[in-house]
């Protein structure tokens, strides 16, 4: 382990749910879950670049971080957070409708497809940045606090929530509405939240125009993609990563072919 030194830190979490046990009924199911979440999760990371940084991908969740700079710079890379935390619900939205529209798969995770989510937790604080060889790892209250709040009494399936600090820091491009909230942790205590639920955008604020993917063009490409990493998979050649939404041991039981 090379030196570490502690900065002040947003947090970033965001989590693709919503398959159920019941979906996943069959091999192929299982198969094309985890092929469909690995292309949600690469369209989420197209979207990031500087100031955000990519701590770590766990199963279908990604953890960012971006460091807060000086009062001449923070400004800045403020609004540029604001900006990506919608461009990542955006991107998931518009791969979302990809998958669906160019599907002719019958199973049960391809019909399902539209069942999916994402929820997007920020906070702000505090984190222990140090080297395990060439991986940059965070750690101490704050990183502990924001991975917490993933389990929250939000009865929602999509939205953007923010502790307090985070509500603070970050700024957006468009004025967007929020709910305010609260989440208690035994170990915790209380914590102050702000939550925008994309479901309450106002018509005033102009939303890209959904492109259509019902096309040949994009039903072939959508064939093309489940069938090649099937093959990949059934063959031995490829692995696919483990995923929170799916039951234990089903990563294995794909990779395994069992």
């Amino acid at each position: 382990m090379n030196g570490s030194q502690e900065q002040e830190v947003i947090l970033i979490i965001t989590d693709i749910s919503g398959y159920t046990r019941f979906m996943l009924s069959n091999r192929q199911s299982l198969l094309h879950g985890q092929i469909i979440i690995t292309e949600l999760t690469k369209a989420i990371i197209a979207q990031v670049d500087i100031p955000l940084e990519i701590s770590k991908l766990e199963g279908d969740a990604i953890f960012l971080y971006a460091l807060k700079m000086n009062a001449a710079s923070w400004q800045d890379t403020s609004r540029q957070i604001g900006q990506k935390l919608l461009a990542f619900l955006s991107a998931f939205s518009d791969k979302l409708l990809e998958l669906s529209q160019s599907n002719t798969c019958p199973c049960d995770a391809c019909t399902f497809v539209e069942k999916l989510s994402l929820k997007i937790v920020v906070h702000s604080g505090q984190a222990l940045l140090y080297q395990i060889g060439k991986f940059e790892e965070l750690s101490g209250v704050d990183v502990i606090i924001v991975h917490r709040l993933l389990k929250n009494s939000v009865a929602a399936s999509e939205y953007i929530l923010m502790t307090e600090a985070a509500y603070q820091d970050v700024q957006f491009p468009v004025e967007i509405p929020v709910t305010p909230g609260e989440e208690s942790y035994d170990d915790i205590g209380k914590i102050k939240t702000y939550i925008y639920f994309p479901s309450t955008t106002p018509e005033s604020v102009a939303l890209p125009v959904p492109q259509r993917y019902s096309s040949v063009f994009y039903r072939l490409k959508n064939m093309a993609l489940k069938g090649l990493r099937s093959m990949l998979v059934n063959f031995g050649l490829a692995k696919l990563p483990k995923f929170n939404h799916l039951p234990e041991g089903v990563g294995e039981e794909l990779n395994t072919g069992r």
